[in-house]
């Protein structure tokens, strides 16, 4: 379900910290507040902060809105987060410079937002397997920088794997990058497709057809097409990601992709997964995995020993 209300109308519906504060408190205790130590319902609320604390009648333990949140530490008004949530939600998404300049935060703050609700993004999906009947094929993203069967590190190969429902519409998408471990130059080798099979499809399904080649007569074409769509949107929204970030935008295509099946209202599905998702801190940020180094060199390698 697309936006039924305009940016602007939501900024008049979202107009400040109250209003913002109460959908929140909805969203993170959809059946009223339970304490986190003791589970009990009764509670005070202490508003001599920015934002409340909610103090347990029982043991007297205190708990912020946001602790537990992907919003967890911020000093960003809630109002700014719920703009930046709406704009997530679109069905186009937007990038952490397009964002600073609308609500009106520096790029680091904005780029910082952007990764936490992708984060939460990643989370809605990370306990869903693909069920039914599910097919799995090759993908890439990036095109290849030489005719060669060596790897540029900018040519990412993919697995992708969709959940057919009985009318035949693909009805769940996961997009995963494959590690480099499971690669031969530009090939993925069979204990990849077992690995994304392991982690990502129901034992119980009914069907599994997976396609780990390039050119297979079997290949699955509909499933091609969405990892080239996802590409086209990276590129043309965030002007191209790098290895290192990668899974968190076709996280968010996939995120995208269900929600518009399913027919949700993508706002208020985004705004559930942030309330209840631990927030990702920018240390362990900028220290995700980035085996880019590591493959150019392995790249350049490969070519002097080729020449």
């Amino acid at each position: 379900m697309t936006h039924s209300y305009s940016f602007e109308q939501f900024c008049d519906k979202y107009n400040n910290e109250e209003v913002c504060t109460q959908a929140l408190f909805s969203a993170r205790w959809p059946d009223g507040f339970r304490c986190p130590h003791c589970d009990t319902s009764y509670f005070y609320i202490i508003r001599s902060r920015r934002l409340p604390l909610f103090e347990c009648a029982n043991c007297h333990t205190q708990t912020s809105l946001i602790s537990g949140t992907i919003m967890e530490g911020t000093r960003t008004p809630l109002r700014l987060w719920f703009q930046a949530l709406y704009l997530h939600a679109a069905p186009h998404g937007i990038s952490a410079t397009r964002l600073a300049s609308i609500i009106g935060t520096t790029y680091k703050t904005a780029w910082l937002i952007c990764h936490k609700i992708r984060h939460a993004m990643s989370t809605s999906d990370s306990s869903t397997l693909l069920t039914g009947i599910v097919k799995v094929n090759w993908g890439v993203y990036g095109k290849p920088y030489n005719p060669t069967v060596y790897r540029h590190p900018q040519e990412q190969p993919l697995l992708a794997g969709v959940s057919v429902g009985s009318d035949g519409h693909m009805n769940y998408l996961k997009i995963k990058q494959v590690p480099d471990e499971h690669l031969v130059y530009d090939r993925i080798v069979p204990s990849g497709g077992h690995q994304f099979v392991q982690q990502h499809v129901d034992p119980s399904r009914e069907n599994l057809s997976v396609v780990i080649l390039k050119f297979s007569i079997h290949r699955h074409r509909d499933i091609i097409r969405l990892c080239k769509q996802a590409a086209c949107w990276i590129n043309d929204t965030f002007n191209g990601i790098g290895p290192k970030h990668l899974q968190s935008y076709l996280d968010q295509f996939c995120f995208d992709f269900i929600q518009k099946h399913r027919n949700n209202d993508r706002f208020e599905v985004l705004l559930t997964w942030c309330a209840i998702t631990p927030t990702l801190k920018y240390p362990t940020l900028i220290r995700r995995k980035n085996d880019a180094s590591q493959h150019k060199r392995s790249y350049l390698e490969q070519l002097k020993n080729a020449s």
